[in-house]
C-alpha cells in the first residue's frame, strides 16, 4: 500500500527519472534540508554566544578547506577502513584499482538509496 506522502512526493517530481531509473528525489531534499538547518543552527549558535563572524575569509582559508573536504570526502566513500560505515547503505562490488580503495554501489530505495549513493 503507497502512503499518501509517496503519492503526493511521486507527484512532485513525476517524470525525473534519469537513464531509466527513479531516483529517491525527496530524500535527496531530505538531505539537504537537514544538512542547511544544521548549518543555520551552527551559525545561530555562534552568533548568540557574542562569536563575531569573520568579514571576509581568506583565499588560503579556501584552499585549505577545500583539500580537506576533498580528501575527507574520498576517505569516507573509498577507504577500506570506512567500509563498515557504508554498509547499511551500499553493495560490495570488489577492490578498486587504487590499493587502498574499495568499490561499491547503492543499495536499497529511499532514504537508503539517497545515501548510499551520497557515500559511494
Amino acid at each position: 500500500m503507497v502512503s499518501e506522502t509517496e503519492t503526493r512526493s511521486r507527484e512532485v517530481f513525476a517524470g525525473y527519472t534519469p537513464h531509466g531509473e527513479g531516483r529517491p528525489l525527496a530524500a535527496y531534499a531530505g538531505l539537504a534540508g537537514v544538512y542547511n538547518g544544521a548549518l543555520a543552527a551552527a551559525l545561530l549558535a555562534a552568533k548568540r554566544q557574542g562569536r563575531p563572524l569573520p568579514e571576509r575569509v581568506g583565499t588560503g582559508d579556501i584552499v585549505l578547506l577545500g583539500v580537506a573536504t576533498h580528501k575527507l570526502g574520498r576517505l569516507l566513500a573509498k577507504d577500506w577502513v570506512t567500509s563498515p560505515l557504508r554498509a547499511p547503505f551500499a553493495t560490495y562490488k570488489g577492490a578498486s584499482g587504487i590499493p587502498s580503495e574499495v568499490d561499491e554501489g547503492a543499495r536499497g530505495a529511499g532514504l537508503q538509496r539517497a545515501i548510499g549513493e551520497l557515500v559511494t
